[in-house]
């Protein structure tokens, strides 16, 4: 039914332009939707890659969760984690969908990029090789795909390399998923690291699995993805941070409970076109996320711990850093406090 707005007398009294114009403004002004879109505050929210590991953001977005919050939420696809930091240093985004290796990095190197909350508190990164490569040990030699060195797709490789002892093995950086798809299939490489769907697709194309995400898991702890926030800036605006920690918890519950929806959202966002498939990535995405989010420390003395061993990170300067310098829990403890983590999992 069509709401009218019961305007005294006066206002019924009008005539002529002037008294249109003004009824317009009136109108307008008493409109419940510009009302909600003057209120509404712009929220950048830089991401990568594009694939489960950011599902709940894609969810969010379209299921308008974070209007209700005050929040105009904006994801915006930036390939690498070097290039996402770099745009939040520069002022262009103050929170961002990422994590891993790049956060330590980031805090070694003098920024204050930090993570907020440990949405996917595991490796989810699956390495894929040719189907002649067998075992890990079969990759010396062999070049492999990463994204972009110092990411989480070259931590994961490094974890199994170092892992296993392996020599002599060339990482050559991709640019994305897309490109280290595109280059095993055209033989540029003998393997890469891949995050869902894609290794799930490689599979059904005959690619092998050489490590798949519980391999690494047992090889050294991990945080694939959550909400990394500059530090000066998330405290200053706590108001916002702990709106996109509730916006992204209730993303997950619909993933958790809402199957069909989720499927929708995921074909939209990562075009998949096998029903096999989206049901694989739908039962990879309802057991990877945490329902809190709460960072937990051992994973990043595991991941510091590996990037000195690796060479990614100085290890004098790894030695000075405590670890409270990558991360903050207040914020997801606030949330949980309040009770609503407790009420939305109910």
């Amino acid at each position: 039914m069509k709401r009218s707005l019961d305007f005294p007398s006066s206002y019924r009294s009008l005539r002529g332009s002037r008294g249109i114009a003004i009824f317009i403004i009136i109108a307008a002004l008493l409109s419940p939707g510009l009302l909600q879109a003057q209120a509404l505050k712009k929220v950048p929210f830089p991401f990568s890659p594009i694939g489960l590991n950011c599902l709940p953001w894609f969810v969010a977005k379209d299921a308008r969760i974070f209007e209700k919050h005050g929040i105009d939420f904006d994801p915006v696809f930036i390939g690498a984690s070097s290039a996402l930091f770099n745009a939040m240093l520069s002022g262009a985004a103050d929170l961002a969908g990422a994590g891993g290796p790049a956060v330590i990095s980031n805090i070694l190197k003098g920024g204050d990029i930090i993570h907020i909350t440990a949405m996917v508190p595991r490796f989810t990164q699956s390495i894929m090789v040719k189907s002649e490569i067998k075992k890990p040990e079969d990759m010396a030699g062999r070049k492999i795909g990463v994204s972009r060195l110092g990411t989480v797709t070259h931590f994961a490789l490094q974890t199994l390399i170092d892992g296993h002892n392996i020599k002599n093995v060339t990482i050559l950086q991709m640019g994305g998923q897309p490109e280290a798809f595109a280059g095993l299939s055209r033989g540029s490489v003998d393997g890469a690291v891949f995050s869902p769907p894609y290794n799930f697709q490689l599979k059904k194309q005959g690619y092998h699995e050489i490590a798949s995400p519980s391999d690494l898991a047992k090889l050294t702890p991990f945080i694939t993805n959550g909400i990394v926030a500059r530090r000066s800036v998330a405290e200053k605006d706590k108001d916002t941070v702990i709106k996109t920690i509730k916006g992204t918890a209730e993303a997950i519950k619909i993933i958790q409970t809402d199957r069909e929806y989720t499927k929708k959202v995921m074909s939209k966002w990562m075009p998949m076109n096998d029903a096999d498939m989206v049901e694989q990535s739908y039962r990879f995405a309802t057991e990877n996320y945490a329902k809190e989010g709460m960072i937990p420390e051992a994973a990043l003395r595991g991941m510091v711990k590996q990037m000195v061993q690796s060479n990614l990170a100085d290890p004098k300067m790894a030695s000075a850093t405590p670890l409270t310098a990558y991360y903050d829990n207040r914020y997801v403890e606030e949330v949980k406090r309040s009770g609503f983590f407790d009420q939305l999992w109910r």
